[in-house]
């Protein structure tokens, strides 16, 4: 299917060839974003085991942080970086948004990347010591990238002239979200089947994830009047760590 791969070839650097489409194949294509995010999954679960058969946790951890930035070229750390960059200038919204899109990155970026890369780190090799990683790995990969369509069909672009968000937005129908999020709830169900704390982890990661997205598109809306790819791609990075803390995280229940 096209679409399908459109979607892998959007969010991945996996070999699926160079699809053709225009805007609305692409609209389409992100009802399978939530399937990107369960192939990632399984391939850097794979580098985990790889590293923990031949090596230590530790190098483990490491190989499966590789495979997780490799396999999406970057992409949602790139727009992560931008957004520090942005946010740390003074000026217009118009200002904010030439920050974000010069494809150099800024010094507080770099550093941001490198802490967050660290953060992420330390709550997989969490996750590792609480015998979660392998749901909070699949969970975080999907449910970030579930949302995504929504985000594209609901947000107001901040650029409406230009960038892939401003692109995709009007050609976004309420079918691509919905689908989404059937496809993505129907992927977790294999994580919540065993029921007890891994649901309530599960919850609470979804919730704390949608509360702490939220907070992250008001504050863009108030910085550059809408959103853009790089706050998307930030909003990715959010919910995967939420979700990593979630599943990390002792619960008093």
């Amino acid at each position: 299917m096209n679409e399908l791969r459109l979607a892998f070839a959007f969010l991945t650097c996996l070999p699926v060839g160079v699809p053709k489409g225009g805007a609305g194949e692409h609209a389409v294509a992100t009802r399978f974003f939530p399937i990107v995010g369960a192939v990632l999954a399984v391939l850097v679960l794979a580098c985990l085991v790889f590293g923990a058969w031949f090596f230590d946790r530790t190098v483990a951890c490491v190989l499966a942080l590789i495979a997780w930035s490799a396999l999406t070229g970057g992409l949602h750390l790139d727009g992560l970086a931008d957004c520090v960059d942005g946010l740390a200038v003074q000026g217009t919204p118009a200002r904010r948004l030439q920050v974000m899109h010069d494809p150099r990155v800024g010094g507080l970026g770099a550093v941001g990347v490198m802490l967050w890369l660290f953060l992420k780190f330390a709550l997989i090799s969490r996750c590792v010591d609480q015998g979660t990683v392998a749901q909070a790995v699949f969970a975080a990969l999907v449910v970030a990238r579930t949302p995504l369509a929504f985000e594209l069909s609901e947000g107001e672009p901040a650029n409406p002239g230009s960038g892939l968000f401003a692109w995709l937005h009007p050609e976004m129908r309420r079918a691509d979200w919905l689908t989404a999020g059937l496809v993505g709830a129907a992927l977790l169900l294999p994580v919540a089947a065993p029921a007890g704390l891994i649901v309530s982890r599960l919850i609470v990661g979804v919730v704390v994830g949608a509360v702490t997205t939220l907070a992250w598109h008001l504050l863009w809306y108030r910085k550059i009047g809408g959103l853009n790819g790089d706050v998307l791609g930030g909003a990715v990075e959010i919910r995967e760590v939420c979700m990593l803390i979630a599943m990390g995280i002792h619960l008093p229940w």
